[in-house]
């Protein structure tokens, strides 16, 4: 795969799972920070956006992680491009 189409790829799926990202990272804030906030009702939200959901829930996690990790794969690929034709010998 050429670097423009990588790069063209990394950053449309990036867009995509950029809510995703946030809206875990949030609820991950929230639960934690949840005796500081004193709001049964935001945790109550929090723990279920976070935790749970049931199998669509544990599925939605899942696919959440992966897509991480390709973005990560992908990141790294890119920067290794940019590094090999930068580097001098």
């Amino acid at each position: 795969m050429n670097e423009l189409s990588l790069r063209t790829w990394h950053r449309r799926f990036g867009m995509g799972l950029a809510l995703f990202i946030f809206l875990q990272a949030a609820s991950g804030f929230v639960l934690n920070a949840e005796t500081l906030l004193q709001s049964p009702t935001l945790a109550l939200w929090a723990n279920t956006l976070h935790r749970g959901g049931g199998d669509f829930g544990t599925v939605y996690r899942a696919l959440l992680g992966l897509a991480l990790m390709t973005m990560a794969v992908s990141g790294s690929l890119i920067f290794l491009k940019v590094w090999r034709r930068t580097k001098k010998f």
